[in-house]
């Protein structure tokens, strides 16, 4: 399976279409409307001077993700990644983080961290981080309120452009206060 990225232009019908096709649950609106995406799409959120959008592609030209790289102008980049249902377990979530930090990386000099977050109950993104090098930085207990009202623990991770290039993860000393 090959695995492509390519750079959000301006289709935004088809990204109306991608994004009213699944239901994201670990996103704060897992069922996003078409006026809501069209009107963020108006105010810059998937496009401009601190954000870009790429399509996760198949080798057989099928859009089967998309990544929303943002807060590229204000320090440390973060991201969105959403892959279609039928595309999950396969990998796919994988190629795209190491891709998007290699391009952030290679690609912005002046970024030296990037940044994520997920709930706690995204198992398979949390295991995408971990095979992607990122380390755990941060756990916000009961700080996520999902769609169906329940407080879910937010998990923060972060990856070092140094800890990128030598292939290693440093990770966070939590026991550096003694109380």
């Amino acid at each position: 399976m090959n695995v492509c990225f390519e750079e959000f232009k301006d289709e935004i019908d088809e990204l109306i279409d991608f994004l009213t096709s699944d239901t994201w649950e670990f996103f704060g609106t897992p069922n996003p409307k078409p006026e809501r995406i069209r009107a963020s799409y108006e105010n810059q959120y998937y496009t401009g001077d601190d954000c870009k959008t790429f399509w996760v592609i198949l080798d057989d030209s099928k859009k089967a993700g998309m990544i929303r790289i943002y807060d590229l102008q204000d320090g440390d980049p973060l991201f969105d990644l959403r892959i279609l249902s039928k595309y999950k377990g396969i990998g796919i979530g994988t190629s795209a983080v190491n891709w998007l930090v290699s391009y952030i990386f290679n690609n912005f000099s002046d970024k030296e961290r990037i940044e994520a977050n997920t709930r706690q109950d995204n198992y398979a993104m949390r295991c995408v981080f971990y095979k992607c090098g990122f380390a755990k930085e941060a756990h916000h207990r009961k700080a996520w309120v999902g769609n169906d009202g329940i407080a879910y623990d937010a998990i923060g991770y972060g990856i070092i452009k140094e800890d990128w290039q030598n292939g290693k993860i440093t990770q966070v000393n939590w026991s550096d206060f003694k109380y």
